[in-house]
């Protein structure tokens, strides 16, 4: 998967899944690079290139939620001058990296 992240790039994060709704936890984050101070563009993007590979594009994840499994939903929106488009990846909560899990908690 070759995701390039840059500045018009606009990254929502967000934990899905489980038996109930709960809208709390699904606390969902949103980050527009082009926004973020450098370092924390850093942070989100290496977070996101280490995590991008654990995960699978939306159209192929069917078994993910079922029963009590959670999973983060990364949604990638970009536009260039070249290209428009979206991409929907889906990692299980127990395949996520701690960064990713802070990143989504506290969004930082």
């Amino acid at each position: 998967m070759n995701i390039q992240l840059t500045d018009d790039a606009i990254i929502e994060l967000a934990r899905e899944g489980g038996i109930a709704f709960i809208p709390n936890l699904r606390g969902e984050r949103r980050f527009a690079l082009a926004q973020l101070p450098e370092p924390q563009k850093q942070r989100v993007c290496n977070v996101l290139e280490q995590a991008l590979p654990l995960g699978e594009p939306e159209d192929q994840a069917a078994n993910l939620g079922r029963g009590d499994q959670r999973y983060f939903r990364i949604q990638i929106t970009y536009a260039t001058h070249h290209e428009a488009g979206s991409i929907v990846i889906l990692i299980p909560e127990t395949a996520a990296s701690p960064e990713l899990e802070a990143l989504w908690r506290d969004g930082q």
